[in-house]
């Protein structure tokens, strides 16, 4: 089943994602040793600040450092090699006159404002010299075309950073060639939304009903997956770990999910209408280790030890 997200959804409430605070016991004395204990706990248990849906990104409002609405979200552009949002697809028509063109924004200089809008803080003169593009004739988003929208914007190249995903790799070479210079990993996020998902035999599972993505670094932390016809509940959705899925080698439009339809009917899963809180570490922790995976924020801690 193949779904499209209309890029003019109404921006809604994305919502701050913070696991619940360990309530005091209101019959003792407070104890500053103990709050500093829970506010460790609570660092511990809540993810890198705070995460987004792409579907509740995606037609949100975009405003400068002034809080002027200068245009809105038109689409996400996602690595899926290194498992990240790449870029924002920005369009500034009332700002710039320019209506039929959009704006390939590194992530890194998207800021998310509040619930319902993103913040880039750019200038007029900066936009009009900025790479665009028109509607009907999207670019290929190789690492020759993201030179040079990083240089334009003075943005350090995600491939290149320090803090880009090590366990990314675990997606297989078939994401992008050895030089990382063929767009063969990228791909829209409205394209991305309804993407089938398939068993290592070829047989579909389900399709993605949405990513969720950190905003601290526009990493792909899961990609929710609809399994209604394949386990026959269809009122619910699951949160797969990112990296628990791999790039079909025959088909750049599906992705590959190697776990038993046994495993798959015992999974947790959450109601269409009642989604968990996707910041919560505690919550992510039992998830990831169902499906195997470390969860990323040990990863990143590994990573800034050495």
């Amino acid at each position: 089943m193949k779904l499209r997200v209309n890029a003019l959804t109404t921006a809604a409430a994305c919502g701050l994602l913070i696991g619940a605070a360990t309530a005091q016991d209101a019959s003792k004395p407070a104890d500053p040793a103990g709050g500093a204990a829970v506010k460790a706990e609570r660092k511990n248990d809540d993810l890198e600040g705070r995460v987004c849906r792409s579907t509740k990104m995606i037609g949100m409002q975009v405003k400068n450092a002034k809080g002027e609405k200068i245009g809105e979200v038109d689409d996400l552009v996602v690595d899926k090699g290194e498992g990240v949002v790449a870029y924002g697809i920005l369009s500034f028509g009332g700002f710039l006159g320019i209506g039929e063109k959009l704006f390939a924004i590194p992530y890194g200089n998207l800021k998310r404002s509040g619930d319902d809008a993103v913040v880039v803080d750019l200038t007029k003169e900066q936009l009009e010299n900025a790479p665009s593009f028109p509607k009907d004739a999207w670019p290929k988003f190789d690492r020759t075309y993201g030179e040079r929208v990083h240089a334009h914007y003075k943005s350090t190249p995600y491939w290149q950073s320090d803090k880009k995903p090590t366990e990314a790799k675990a997606l297989g070479k078939d994401a992008l060639d050895a030089e990382h210079l063929r767009d063969h990993g990228m791909c829209r996020a409205t394209q991305a939304i309804g993407m089938d998902v398939d068993d290592t035999a070829g047989r579909n599972l389900g399709d993605v009903d949405d990513l969720v993505i950190d905003d601290a670094n526009g990493r792909i932390v899961y990609a929710v997956l609809s399994f209604g016809g394949f386990l026959g509940v269809g009122d619910k959705l699951f949160a797969i770990p990112w990296h628990a899925l791999k790039p079909s080698a025959r088909d750049v439009d599906k992705l590959i999910l190697d776990v038993p339809k046994e495993k798959l009917k015992e999974a947790p899963g959450f109601d269409k209408k009642s989604w968990p809180d996707l910041a919560d570490r505690r919550w992510g922790l039992d998830i990831h280790k169902y499906y195997g995976q470390e969860p990323y924020w040990d990863a990143k801690a590994r990573r800034d030890a050495k």
